[in-house]
């Protein structure tokens, strides 16, 4: 189980993340969504320990993490993997893929953590790319460069991946990839998933929950495939309306009808 509790982020007298709480089990997916701005990638990125919460608590099965890396230990970095938007930033374009990969084994051996082959970790991901391991990042196209910083982040055994709009960057062929190595990884290791998205494919069905934030606050949590039908939180509805005008679904289905029927005789 992966836990943030109560949450709160200011930068100055503005609230980046207020008493934001989620829950993630083993094997789970969740999808963080919400428009730029909204406190998802602060959330994560102090659920990894490279920002401070002002209060509040990361938990991973039942264990309180300190705040920050620095004070984390080895072992609880390394159970937590980020990847993130940008692969052309983050590997080092001057040096060979296997450098890359050993460099992470060198620091899983001084500290006598279990780690992954860098081969193997490559081959897991995509056996195309042993062809490329001496060859430099530089010449990778960018969804492969991001199938790199993937096979990394598996190599010192996680526990939760976090996925910081790890596709926005890409051509879509290569986001769909991404995304079906990342619910592949998710399913055969039973990691935990928590991928950051800005714009949602509601036809996917490989999620299991969805999060929604806005202005630094959680307004709504449900299942993924009942949450386009049963959205109730006004932002959540405007989200959803601006989805299918985009991708021409004007019109509802019977159960979509339904519910917003019912929310119309709440109000």
């Amino acid at each position: 189980m992966f836990s943030l509790q109560n949450i709160r982020k200011h930068y100055g007298a503005f609230p980046a993340v207020t008493d934001v709480s989620l829950e993630i089990k083993n094997g789970e997916s969740l999808v963080l969504a919400g428009e730029s701005g909204s406190g998802k990638t602060t959330l994560c990125r102090i659920a990894a320990g490279m920002e401070k919460a002002d209060t509040g608590q990361v938990i991973l099965d039942g264990n309180i993490l300190a705040p920050s890396c620095r004070k984390r230990s080895f072992s609880d970095c390394a159970a937590i993997q980020y990847i993130f938007q940008d692969p052309y930033h983050a590997l080092e374009s001057g040096f060979t893929v296997r450098k890359t990969l050993e460099e992470c084994t060198r620091i899983c051996k001084r500290h006598q953590r279990e780690v992954m082959a860098a081969e193997d970790a490559l081959a897991y991901v995509d056996r195309r790319l042993l062809e490329y391991l001496d060859r430099p990042v530089r010449e990778l196209s960018g969804g492969q460069r991001q199938k790199v910083c993937i096979a990394r982040a598996l190599m010192p055994n996680p526990k939760v991946i976090i996925a910081d709009e790890s596709t926005s960057m890409l051509d879509k062929k290569s986001g769909m990839e991404v995304f079906d190595l990342l619910h592949r990884i998710k399913e055969e290791k039973n990691l935990i998933l928590l991928a950051v998205l800005h714009d949602v494919d509601f036809s996917c069905t490989k999620w299991e929950r969805i999060a929604i934030m806005y202005q630094g606050c959680l307004v709504e949590q449900a299942a993924f495939a009942d949450f386009k039908t049963y959205a109730k939180h006004e932002y959540s509805r405007a989200w959803i309306a601006a989805y299918d005008y985009f991708h021409g679904n004007l019109h509802p289905s019977p159960a979509e009808r339904a519910a917003m029927n019912e929310r119309n005789a709440d109000i």
